[in-house]
């Protein structure tokens, strides 16, 4: 008799037992996981609140809308903001992110506090090339932007689980490219190992690994194990991506009245 109710237990419990697996993984990824997503460098990080004023320096007016319709993607439910301009003329004095379509793709990390010159802190050659498919050229601007906001690729990360073999492969690609856009041999070689390796994690928000991520670099790579890892490019921001840039900016954009200052509840306020 009682082996007989264990066996009706178990027979009624067993759904329940085998979801358990399944519903401690969305614990992780809707509480655990959002609390540590993405990387961002902390002195890279804009004010909160900012009206970030976005200038473009050459492009076709296809190219800008494109830009406009895609970038703000990274802002929903921030208290941060983009304002655009196609011309300086048009631009206030102060510009955060300048945009120039004529040399390579990249962008300048986060808030480099160089608000008054006309030099580009953003490139988008690619999307001049008419190679790029629709989801590539989304990409690219996602990913771009994502540097503007201060988030670096996702093997920078403290909690990158894979190993430095990845780092050191991308060394080879980087030194040529930092040559074509004006360091010397010395500096391509100084400025690849500074960018390509992994961020301090007491200078970054602490985070964990996000595969998903738009600021992840497309790859393949040995691990420290041995094995072969695939890194997929992706065309749109992940969970992660969004929570974070909503954690670290939180709350809908507020507008800025000069010499106000946010309060502590404005600029501490979590989404919901």
């Amino acid at each position: 008799m009682p082996n007989v109710i264990i066996n009706r237990f178990l027979l009624l419990a067993a759904p329940a037992i085998l979801r358990i697996p399944l519903l401690l993984v969305f614990f992780y990824a809707l509480v655990l996981a959002p609390a540590y997503a993405a990387v961002m460098v902390i002195d890279k990080q804009w004010p909160q609140n900012t009206s970030l004023k976005v200038v473009f320096l050459d492009c076709s007016k296809d190219q800008q809308r494109l830009v406009e319709q895609v970038a703000p993607q990274w802002l929903a439910k921030s208290n941060l903001s983009f304002q655009f301009y196609d011309s300086f003329e048009k631009a206030p004095k102060e510009t955060h992110i300048r945009i120039s379509f004529l040399v390579h793709s990249g962008s300048r990390l986060g808030n480099h506090r160089d608000y008054c010159s006309d030099k580009a802190t953003m490139n988008l050659f690619d999307l001049t090339t008419g190679q790029l498919s629709d989801s590539s050229a989304r990409r690219l601007i996602l990913h771009e932007f994502g540097h503007a906001l201060g988030l670096v690729h996702e093997f920078r990360s403290p909690y990158w689980p894979y190993g430095t073999n990845v780092l050191q492969k991308m060394l080879p690609n980087c030194y040529p490219k930092m040559e074509r856009i004006g360091y010397s041999k010395q500096g391509a070689i100084l400025r690849c190992k500074a960018v390509n390796r992994p961020v301090d994690p007491k200078k970054s928000e602490k985070t964990a690994f996000d595969e998903f991520s738009v600021m992840n670099y497309p790859t393949i790579f040995t691990t420290q194990d041995g094995s072969k890892k695939t890194i997929s490019a992706q065309s749109r921001l992940s969970y992660l991506d969004r929570y974070a840039i909503q954690l670290w900016y939180p709350g809908r954009a507020v507008p800025y009245i000069c010499g106000s200052t946010p309060s502590l509840k404005q600029t501490n306020r979590r989404i919901k």
